[in-house]
């Protein structure tokens, strides 16, 4: 995968760089799909830039939906303890369900189905309808850990300057999330990196920031 392509983002993830930008856009929509869904991937740290390269693309590309990984994280009762977390990164997102209720189903030209977990209710909430067919973007953290990675045609990994994620988690999450930033999320998003090596399993590297 080393000799693919590279695309550079300048400036904050919401100001692509566009020629870039619609390189990766025609390198999607020239990958020929092995079922009736187009099935992506955006990997990357929190903070990296995910949810809004997810967007563009979404916006550029006719018949698009994207699906987060953070409707996926576990609810609280299930949650492991944070030392659990970073050393086992990703066992706080229920990829089971993400993959037994999304990916797996589109990968056999099935529909899909799959309930929203809240952050703010910390709890499972509305159900979604995923016909088979068009383009499903899977955005999120772990989106392309090493037991999804197959199923997907596509896979993107946002490489981003962890400073960079952090300013951008701290202002999302203010104050009250600076704990978990801290001592948690970042932890085991460098155990992610440093354990399973993501990046090479992705079919394409784009930058958070430059």
């Amino acid at each position: 995968m080393g000799g693919l392509p590279v695309f550079l983002y300048h400036g904050q993830m919401e100001r692509p760089n566009w020629s870039d930008f619609e390189q990766l856009c025609e390198k999607i929509e020239e990958t020929e799909k092995r079922g009736r869904t187009l099935l992506v991937a955006i990997d990357g740290c929190g903070g990296a830039g995910k949810s809004s390269l997810a967007k563009r693309v979404g916006d550029t590309l006719e018949g698009v939906t994207v699906v987060a990984g953070d409707d996926f994280w576990m609810p609280g009762d299930r949650r492991p303890e944070r030392a659990k977390v970073i050393a086992e990164p990703g066992s706080d997102y229920d990829w089971l369900r993400l993959r037994d209720q999304v990916v797996l189903p589109l990968s056999k030209d099935e529909p899909a189905r799959y309930q929203r977990y809240d952050w703010g209710s910390d709890a499972l909430m509305e159900w979604h309808d995923l016909p088979a067919g068009g383009t499903v973007i899977v955005e999120g953290v772990f989106s392309i850990r090493k037991e999804l990675a197959p199923l997907y045609d596509v896979r993107v990994w946002v490489e981003t300057p962890r400073a960079i994620c952090l300013e951008r988690g701290y202002e999302r999450d203010g104050d009250a999330g600076r704990e978990l930033w801290d001592e948690e999320w970042m932890p085991a998003y460098a155990a992610y990196i440093k354990l399973t090596d993501p990046a090479n399993r992705a079919d394409y590297t784009v930058t958070g920031s430059v």
